[in-house]
């Protein structure tokens, strides 16, 4: 029983080491990529869930299962030693599934495609010794595709605009880092406090692993209001707060060049978010 047990532990360990959306040392904390130097990754993440967090913070059935799938295009540019630009593009599949119990849940199935919000960012290292400092801009254009019968939408219905700063520190084996950023939303939509943090071990020569945290706490300053067949599918609410923890991982498979990287993050507590796990991977190229 004990090496069954072992097996499956060491099995769910490989899964968590290639499921990720982010390699880890590029992709965030107060790292840059370098004059002329960049990062291109196509990524997936899906979530899979019959139930949401509702305004409460409790778990709340939606009577059906609903399936939250994208596909992302995310690239990073060094502009000069201190600057560096980022940008994503995420496409949505967005399904869900018959109700089990129409007078609870009488909205019907449907799916739903099309282009998330748009991302734009930009950082600028600040201090860059043993413990690296940064700051940047991220923003979130409102492009969207919504379907108010179903309950579905791809994006947020307004703007995000998130200033932060990132603090952290790496050796040949290990880095650290936590950030903090304000997000101001147009539209009616809350602002919100964001904060998230890794710690990574470099395991082999081609591979790094991490644990994270992520945070999200709404101010609860704006009314935009949450319809009844969105509560279902808890898609892009208003008002929004997940603390989420994880494993990532990231692989070289020609070194300093191409790998793969993956995540699976769970939710801890959460409101006005799907009750699930995230399941993510990616390939990336760097130059």
């Amino acid at each position: 029983m004990i090496a069954t047990m072992l097996s499956t532990t060491r099995r769910t360990l490989l899964l968590f080491a290639f499921l990720t959306v982010s390699t880890l040392p590029v992709l965030a904390g107060p790292w840059l990529p370098g004059a002329r130097k960049g990062f291109v990754q196509l990524g997936y993440s899906g979530l899979y869930y019959n139930s949401v967090f509702g305004s409460n913070g409790s778990e709340q059935a939606s009577f059906r299962n609903t399936s939250d799938v994208t596909l992302q295009l995310y690239a990073e540019y060094g502009i000069g030693k201190k600057w560096g630009l980022r940008g994503v593009l995420p496409y949505k599949l967005l399904s869900t599934g018959p109700s089990t119990s129409t007078v609870n849940n009488p909205v019907p199935a449907g799916t739903l495609n099309g282009i998330g919000n748009i991302g734009f960012g930009i950082k600028r290292a600040l201090l860059d010794g043993p413990v690296k400092v940064s700051i940047g801009v991220d923003g979130l254009a409102n492009t969207f595709t919504n379907n108010d019968r179903l309950g579905l939408r791809t994006g947020y219905e307004g703007w995000t605009v998130l200033p932060y700063l990132s603090v952290g520190s790496g050796g040949s084996r290990t880095y650290y880092f936590v950030e903090a950023g304000y997000g101001f939303m147009s539209q009616n939509y809350s602002n919100f406090l964001k904060l998230n943090g890794e710690l990574g071990y470099k395991l082999l020569p081609r591979l790094w692993v991490a644990g994270t945290l992520d945070f999200r706490l709404p101010a609860k300053n704006g009314p935009f209001f949450n319809t009844e067949a969105y509560r279902f599918t808890g898609t892009y609410l208003n008002d929004q707060m997940y603390l989420g923890a994880g494993v990532k991982a990231s692989y070289d498979l020609v070194p300093d060049k191409v790998g793969l990287s993956g995540s699976v993050i769970g939710a801890l507590a959460g409101q006005n978010v799907p009750f699930s796990r995230s399941y993510n991977g990616g390939i990336f190229y760097k130059w």
